[in-house]
């Protein structure tokens, strides 16, 4: 029974812990750590955020920061995400992060440069 108990539990755990293919769109989306370096024009959408297991290869930071812009491109079609908190949380890396939009108000205004810390 205690094996029986050991196999679903890993299931669970290897079941919850999919990664996600990001879109092409997505990858396009720019990740700030600092929310002084977000452009003063951008729009704030709203917040988002991701987790992925912590034995993720090839490394749980990288691929929550890929699920966190893909996210924020899904639910907003945002162009910019500020990952302001990363937590470990029982067996899962979980980013914390806001949407915005930059790139239509950035068109208008003209081009500006896109930094990314």
């Amino acid at each position: 029974m205690r094996f029986l108990n050991l196999l679903a539990f890993s299931v669970l755990l290897i079941g919850g812990c999919t990664n996600l293919v990001t879109s092409e769109m997505a990858e396009k989306v720019t990740l700030y750590k600092d929310e002084s370096k977000i452009p003063g024009h951008c729009e704030r959408l709203g917040e988002v955020s991701a987790g992925v297991c912590a034995n993720t290869s090839p490394c749980p930071d990288v691929v929550m920061k890929k699920h966190i812009r893909e996210k924020a491109y899904m639910e907003y079609r945002a162009d910019t995400v500020w990952l302001y908190n990363t937590t470990l949380s029982g067996t899962e890396v979980v980013g914390h992060g806001i949407a915005y939009k930059c790139n239509e108000v950035q068109e208008e205004i003209g081009s500006l440069p896109n930094e990314s810390n």
